[in-house]
């Protein structure tokens, strides 16, 4: 870091950066617990404040869906995207592209703007390369 004298400039200083630990905060019960102030016979005095955890650590809460939940996949799709074939089947986007361009990618169907690879023809273009590696070894 150059001097001010040196560059003519002002040097910055900037806040320390502040010390945490990193990720949400924990909902454990035994970091609540020294914070609330119990009477003897055992009610919760009125100046202790609970700290509430994350979203969703009670059990009472209902699970909310989220906008857009009804787009999640189903774990068995009956249609691939390119994307999802080539990692289901282990490939890079540029080798799918490269083997359809050869003529040896899988049979593609448009609906709409999408390209879709149904789960049949992934399975037949499976059997084909397993055929062709057959062949070539022999």
């Amino acid at each position: 870091m150059a001097r001010g004298e040196v560059t003519g400039r002002k040097p910055v200083q900037t806040a320390d950066r502040p010390k945490r630990r990193r990720g949400p905060p924990s909902a454990d019960p035994t970091a609540i617990e020294p914070m609330l102030k119990d009477e003897p016979d055992g009610r919760v005095s009125a100046d202790a404040t609970p700290i509430r955890g994350p979203p969703g650590a009670d059990a009472s809460s209902e699970k909310k869906k989220k906008p857009g939940e009804w787009r999640k996949q189903p774990q068995h799709p009956a249609a691939y995207s390119i994307d999802e074939f080539c990692a289901a089947h282990r490939l890079s986007p540029a080798m799918y592209f490269k083997l359809k361009a050869a003529g040896l990618g899988p049979r593609t169907m448009e609906v709409g703007a999408r390209t879709l690879i149904s789960v049949e023809a992934a399975a037949d273009w499976r059997r084909e390369r397993e055929a062709a590696a057959v062949n070539q070894g022999v």
